[in-house]
């Protein structure tokens, strides 16, 4: 435990300047988060996933919340269901419910993913269709890995905006993952963002 709070402030500790730097430089963002899993034997999983960000180039801090289950319906496919509350400032509440269905092969080493997510802002009515491929790589007898992963958001015929991350994982334990990764994020009628991300994996 003392060699992952070492490890998580060293971590951190660019994303707390990247903050601050944020007063002179507002297209650049500094995110944390943390995840947390449980896979049943039954083929049934139950997540929860918590994001602090500094959101769309502003100096606002935005705090983001994912409550989700979900079933394995084939050994390389799962379809899951999601609570989402987010807090922005200004805002106050918003509240989305969400559809995923995902689609992972793997290759050795290799592992590539296709998640369709649909969803449904209960506070604002709107629709959003997120599409994301994922290719990621973990190195033979190493704990870490890399991955690549393009997400377009859409609705409709309308382009809304895209993420692109390229990102790290190291593996502390079998059930503890820190994780890195740099996201250039492209809006349809904004600036695009530079964001910086730090955060851990847990598998319980």
């Amino acid at each position: 435990m003392k060699k992952l709070l070492i490890l998580m402030f060293v971590l951190l500790a660019p994303t707390i300047g990247a903050s601050a730097q944020q007063t002179e430089d507002n297209t650049f963002g500094g995110w944390l988060f943390c995840n947390v899993n449980h896979d049943f034997d039954n083929g049934i999983y139950v997540s929860g996933y918590f994001e602090h960000e500094n959101y769309h180039f502003q100096r606002l801090d935005s705090n983001y919340f994912r409550v989700s289950a979900g079933y394995g319906i084939l050994p390389w496919l799962k379809m899951g269901v999601n609570y989402v509350p987010v807090y922005e400032p200004g805002n106050s509440w918003l509240h989305y419910g969400e559809v995923d269905l995902v689609g992972t092969l793997k290759s050795g080493n290799l592992k590539v993913s296709i998640r369709e997510r649909y969803r449904y802002g209960f506070t604002n009515g709107k629709n959003e269709l997120r599409s994301r491929l994922k290719v990621a790589y973990s190195f033979p007898d190493s704990k870490f890995g890399i991955y690549l992963a393009p997400e377009v958001f859409t609705w409709g015929n309308e382009w809304k905006k895209t993420r692109h991350y390229a990102g790290g994982t190291f593996g502390i334990t079998d059930k503890i993952q820190l994780e890195a990764y740099y996201m250039y994020y492209a809006f349809k009628d904004s600036p695009a963002e530079n964001v910086i991300g730090f955060g851990v994996n847990f598998d319980l």
